[in-house]
């Protein structure tokens, strides 16, 4: 038992060291990041989105096979995470169990089940994946960019925490050392078979078991650390600290000292969006963090699917990749980057040379012409083709956004890819006045008629001379509130007001709401309602 101590403590040392000095560096790295306004208000609602989504996996289930093997591969684990106290115990006494619980049949049972059942979930994850596979299926595969060679490390990690415990457990039953008198169904099976064994051999077994039980489960930490499954710490963190009610509301204004910019005043050192890696907030770092490179958004963009760079699981991946390459200043600047073009100079001077190229290199531009531009500069398994010439964020990727929010409500762990892209894109037009040519006519138009098609605010609501019936506008008769026999009020947006296509639709609405008897009112006049952000954001 001596020996079995000090080697099994001197494993746990060694291993526990590397998986600190990592974890400390990640916490710190988040830390670096700008201010993020009201992440933490209304505790309620992020304790209950905890226990609908990350213990209820309410997201992965709307995707049903491979909702239910990540539910068993979860729930596996926080299960095992006893099994996994039971290994250390078991290095200082033979039987050991869990203070209370620790000789309950019903725990026995549970965690064999459950070892059993994380085993199912590997199975269908490595026939997902090999169904799925990338290098045969190019863009249609929701992996295509993914880590997948991290993937099948991770599949195999997992079954070795499963086998070393079953295969201690085997000899720990046969030995007659479990803490259960009965339960641990797949575990007293596993020690019949072993049952003809010496007792010495059996001893061997055990402590061999034990010892590689323990190094697999701190080993298989420290890639957690430092892989995209990171997401297994990193996740319920996002989950809890994202937006609430949800990230598909209004876009987040531009925040100033945790106040809205005033745009009629606004402070000379504001920041407007994100032009480098370093104005992004702790959250945004903790999102970058949390991706698990599933592709469910990638498998939902609209962009993607029509064969533009975009996708949202890609940009991701490049923000994250640029947040650690560039690390180094991050966390030397420490919140400190002053942006609008300028450097942390001290911050700047405290890093390599390699790292200093990458964090002066072009945060957003073209990319048309390099290796891969059509897929965002990633291969198919997940490598980064963009040499350090090249700037970081393609625009071409960054302006193929909708914004529909396919990406945000498919994402299982709350990354909020919209506000990130927009935020890009408010540096791009604000600061950097780089946007597509395109946009140069609508910016005017808005500017000018408040509309994109440049026409006259008072034709806004021509399209009620065309129907056969009276429409009540809103404001028309100096209304100030909606009168009381209103039901609803017709907001008609702009391209339903004035392009021709949208005004037959506008139209049928309106005469279903008179056929149906439905008293409504239109958005009038006077009420400044086509000057709304939303048109722009669109």
């Amino acid at each position: 038992m001596i020996l079995r101590a000090v080697i099994g403590v001197a494993i746990t040392v060694i291993i526990l060291a590397f998986a600190g000095k990592r974890l400390w560096f990640l916490i710190s790295l988040a830390r670096s990041g700008k201010p993020a306004v009201g992440r933490l208000v209304d505790p309620t609602a992020r304790v209950g989105a905890e226990a609908t989504e990350v213990l209820g996996q309410r997201k992965l289930l709307k995707w049903t096979v491979p909702g239910l093997a990540h539910v068993f591969a979860f729930w596996g684990f926080l299960v095992l995470g006893l099994t996994i106290l039971e290994s250390f115990g078991a290095l200082f006494v033979s039987d050991f169990g869990v203070p209370i619980v620790g000789g309950w049949p019903i725990i026995g049972f549970l965690e064999d089940l459950f070892g059993i059942l994380v085993l199912v979930g590997i199975a269908i994850f490595a026939f997902l994946r090999a169904t799925n596979n990338p290098a045969k299926m190019g863009r249609d595969s929701r992996f295509f960019g993914s880590h997948t060679q991290g993937a099948w490390l991770i599949l195999f990690m997992i079954f070795l925490v499963v086998a070393t415990l079953f295969l201690y457990r085997g000899a720990q039953s046969a030995l007659g050392n479990l803490p259960f008198e009965s339960g641990a169904f797949f575990s007293d099976w596993l020690g019949s078979l072993m049952s003809g064994l010496s007792e010495t051999a059996l001893l061997w077994i055990e402590t061999i078991g034990i010892w590689l039980q323990i190094a697999v489960v701190l080993i298989f930490l420290v890639l957690v650390l430092n892989s995209k499954h990171l997401h297994i710490g990193a996740a319920p963190v996002n989950v809890y600290t994202s937006r609430r009610p949800n990230a598909l509301g209004p876009l987040l204004p531009i925040y100033y000292q945790g106040e809205p910019v005033n745009f009629e005043d606004p402070p000379d050192d504001a920041i407007f969006g994100k032009g480098h890696i370093a104005d992004f907030t702790w959250k945004n770092y903790v999102d970058f963090m949390a991706c698990t490179e599933c592709g469910r958004c990638q498998s939902q963009c609209p962009a993607w699917n029509t064969g533009k760079p975009l996708s949202p699981k890609l940009m991701i991946m490049n923000l994250r990749d640029t947040m650690f390459t560039q690390a180094p200043y991050l966390l030397a600047a420490n919140g400190g980057h002053p942006g609008l073009g300028e450097m942390h100079e001290e911050a700047l001077a405290a890093v390599t040379a390699e790292v200093r190229a990458e964090v002066e290199r072009p945060f957003i531009g073209p990319r048309e012409d390099s290796e891969h531009a059509t897929d965002d500069g990633y291969t198919f398994d997940g490598h980064r083709t963009t040499g350090a010439e090249l700037p970081i964020i393609d625009q071409d990727a960054l302006w193929s956004c909708t914004t529909c929010g396919a990406c945000v409500n498919q994402c299982p762990v709350d990354i909020e890819h919209i506000d990130h892209f927009v935020d890009m894109r408010r540096n791009q037009v604000m600061i950097a006045t780089e946007f597509p040519s395109e946009l140069n006519g609508m910016f005017k138009n808005l500017e000018n008629k408040g509309n994109p098609w440049g026409m006259n605010a008072s034709d806004r609501n021509a399209w009620i001379a065309e129907v056969d019936f009276d429409v009540r506008v809103f404001g028309m008769e100096g209304e100030e509130t909606i009168p009381d026999d209103v039901d609803y009020l017709f907001w008609v947006g702009c391209a339903g007001a004035f392009e021709d296509r949208a005004k037959r639709t506008t139209k049928a609405v309106a005469e279903l709401l008179h056929i149906a008897g439905v008293n409504f009112m239109g958005a009038g006049r006077g009420r400044d309602l086509h000057r709304r952000p939303g048109t722009a954001r669109r």
